[in-house]
């Protein structure tokens, strides 16, 4: 999409949620997930895939058409957000500031600290109850009249029982020998459950004197709570480990399942995950009544009416709909931060985190090739790519494939190399293409394969291997090139020709391209520090810059221009002078995960987000 201001946008922002780091929650309206992150919680239509941006927060529940948070503006009040806009609709004072909600029948619950103290507000009335101890988890009965609150007292735990309607602590149950880590409980089933270290306990609330009794040990530490069940049994769960459904009553197990991901109780349905698959099992006796197939891996489940959704690491949520075996890709282009890029003319190409690569051509906001690579997302920020005309070159993770733009299975894949391929570059007129490899360390070891049949034709260990290569068609050599240095390779036998090397040990530091300055990009919280010196005599070219807080990657011109992210604006810094020579405006604000970097000509930047968004703004 392209507007006035001349920026374009790739990719689809349908159902893509601010970061890949977001988890999502689901609503009772039958379409909306809630997806949060970093501070804010937005809303996403499940039908169309818009997204709403909603306020910045610091804790969120959901129940019925009531979305309760607690908003950076009004930390010390439970704010009740109308559904799907996500706009205020009354505020209620909770006397502290609110770390953690829960919402059951007409109760919500809000824990506060400085002090600590749980907050019940119920009808519009606030109780106020000072807790003993820090509060770690909550819970509503689902009828609105118990509340359990789970306390850390350092190597043991408490859970207080609160009559939520007249604001009491019934019981402050005793027997955990860790710090809680999960609450539930049920006034129609009579029952408060908790998770402390491994180990689940149960409490009758209605006792006199509740005593605690063990209903499950997980063979692994953490177990959690999934929820009650309309019959009355307790789903607990251990990452890495099982779900298993038991009688509260005995403690005896019904069932237990093999499980590695989170569990989740939606009325009562049982869902749980295995690796590549999520399972819908009967809760009576544990069998699988539906399968569906995922990449990747599924950190926690939520549900929006029928329809299953988990959060992975990607912006956006896999959708386990009725019927299905499989789950739909949800808009075009990257759910992850775009790291590694190739221009070729009017094209270009993008590899995420996500491990999907595109093809795109300028100006156009949909890609038109892209594929997926190896299960797991490619956390290591660097990835080799190389587009040559209709042909694609691409590092996953120690082999090399080859595709034809169109098509998105490979047409070829080398053998396994020594190390992740970390830079690639099309030798058209040799017809051969070079690779670096690494550990993850800056050496590695550099090839040259066949480029029809990826077999590789020659090897070599190289001091340098993280960088791009630079290759001039006809040349007898290449550039490995970095942000603070160069070394210049003979194709034939990798022997070194030339290098420099700018002895920097942190990561935003940057070269002029004659290599007469370098500059120290600083942080400092709110703002940054350009520190200039003049490579030749070390000495600082004038004094220290202070700017506008520095966000993600910065990148170098062919010019000399510093080229810096921040919230409001891509700044230029002249580095000789010390002045800025430029500014250019951004339609979304750069995060941690942003990189920029030139485009062939240098008429604009290009920016990515950890979302996956990717940006062109014109210079």
């Amino acid at each position: 999409m392209t507007e006035r201001d001349g920026i374009v946008e790739y990719g689809s922002p349908a159902f893509r949620a601010g970061n890949w780091s977001a988890h999502f929650t689901g609503t009772d309206d039958g379409r909306t997930l809630l997806a949060i992150d970093s501070g804010r919680v937005d809303a996403i239509d499940l039908e169309t895939g818009v997204v709403t941006t909603g306020p910045r927060v610091t804790a969120v529940a959901t129940r019925g058409d009531v979305v309760a948070v607690a908003s950076e503006k009004r930390p010390d009040a439970v704010t009740l957000l109308a559904l799907p806009e996500l706009t205020a609709r009354e505020e209620i004072d909770a006397g502290g500031r609110v770390y953690q909600l829960a919402v059951g029948g007409t109760t919500i619950a809000a824990l506060t600290a400085d002090p600590y103290a749980l907050a019940l507000i119920v009808d519009g009335t606030v109780h106020r109850i000072d807790l003993p101890d820090e509060a770690t988890c909550l819970s509503v009965s689902p009828d609105g009249t118990l509340v359990a609150v789970g306390t850390d007292k350092g190597r043991t735990g408490n859970v207080l029982v609160v009559d939520a309607t007249t604001g009491t602590v019934r019981h402050t149950l005793t027997g955990p020998r860790a710090p809680v880590s999960a609450v539930a409980v049920s006034a129609a089933q009579d029952l408060v459950v908790a998770a402390a270290g491994p180990r689940v306990l149960g409490w009758t609330p209605s006792a006199k004197k509740p005593k605690a009794r063990t209903l499950w040990v997980s063979p692994k530490e953490g177990a959690s709570l999934a929820g009650i069940t309309p019959a009355g049994r307790l789903i607990a769960y251990a990452r890495q480990a099982a779900t298993v459904s038991i009688d509260p009553a005995t403690g005896a197990a019904d069932w237990e399942t093999g499980s590695y991901g989170p569990a989740l109780l939606h009325d009562d349905r049982v869902i749980s995950t295995r690796f590549g698959d999520c399972h819908e099992l009967d809760p009576a006796t544990g069998a699988v009544r539906h399968t569906w197939t995922h990449r990747g891996y599924v950190n926690r489940l939520t549900a929006v009416g029928e329809t299953i959704v988990g959060s992975g690491l990607d912006s956006r949520p896999m959708l386990f709909r009725p019927g299905a075996t499989g789950i739909l890709e949800l808009g075009d282009g990257h759910s992850r931060s775009v790291i590694a890029v190739s221009f070729d003319g009017d094209r270009f190409a993008t590899a995420g985190e996500d491990h999907r690569v595109c093809v795109w051509e300028r100006g156009r906001p949909s890609p038109v090739f892209m594929a997926m690579l190896d299960e797991m997302p490619n956390v290591h920020r660097r990835q080799g790519i190389a587009l040559d005309g209709g042909t694609l070159f691409v590092g996953d993770s120690e082999r090399l494939l080859r595709f034809a733009v169109g098509d998105p299975e490979p047409e070829a894949r080398s053998e396994e190399l020594d190390g992740k391929v970390v830079a690639v570059a099309s030798l058209a007129d040799r017809g051969e293409v070079l690779a670096a490899c690494s550990k993850g360390y800056r050496n590695g070891v550099l090839y040259r394969l066949d480029a029809r049949t990826l077999k590789v034709r020659a090897q070599a260990k190289a001091p340098h291997v993280l960088g791009s290569i630079v290759y001039t068609p006809g040349a007898a050599t290449f550039d490995l090139r970095w942000a603070t240095g160069f070394r210049t390779h003979e194709i034939k036998r990798f022997q070194d020709v030339a290098e420099y090397d700018y002895p920097a040990h942190r990561s935003q530091v940057h070269l002029t391209p004659d290599h007469a300055l370098v500059v120290y990009v600083d942080g400092h919280g709110d703002t940054s520090t350009l520190r200039v010196l003049d490579v030749a005599t070390g000495a600082p070219l004038h004094d220290s810059i202070t700017i506008p807080a520095v966000i993600g990657e910065s990148c170098m011109s062919s010019g000399g221009l510093l080229t810096t992210g921040h919230t409001d604006a891509i700044r230029l810094w002249d580095l000789r002078s010390g002045t800025l020579a430029g500014q250019l405006p951004v339609r979304t604000p750069l995060d941690r995960g942003s990189v920029l970097r030139w485009t062939p000509g240098e008429k604009a930047v290009l920016v990515t987000h950890s979302s996956g968004g990717l940006q062109e703004v014109p210079s």
